[in-house]
């Protein structure tokens, strides 16, 4: 993996850690009204896109610790996701994807995750 300038760079901890829900939803909320945007998009694609085949129908939020890691990671854009080419985007899903679970997503779901995203 490389990371948005070229280099290698291994996959880090979770920047997040919460200690209890409570803190998650702060956090959520505050993320939600900062970055509205990328916040919204990154939400709707990965829960549509499903790259971990975890959501099931009535249960939404699956994605939400993924979606805090991403946008700690667009600081180097302000926040802003529509900055970053469809390299960059697939990168910053995998590093969150990895940062949260840990697992290796689907790949066609990644794909399909990161259209949504360039799409929106």
């Amino acid at each position: 993996m490389t990371d948005l300038h070229g280099d290698e760079a291994p996959l880090s901890q979770p920047f997040w850690i919460f200690q209890d829900v409570a803190e998650s939803r702060v956090v959520g909320a505050i993320l939600e009204r900062r970055f509205p945007g990328a916040y919204a998009v990154l939400s709707d694609s990965l829960e549509r896109a499903d790259p971990l085949d975890i959501v099931y129908p009535g249960n939404p939020g699956e994605y939400s610790d993924v979606v805090f890691e991403i946008i700690v990671l667009l600081a180097p854009v302000g926040g802003d996701i529509k900055k970053l080419s469809g390299d960059d985007v697939e990168q910053l899903l995998r590093e969150g994807l990895a940062r949260r679970f840990g697992e290796l997503p689907d790949e066609s779901r990644v794909h399909e995750a990161v259209r949504m995203i360039l799409e929106s």
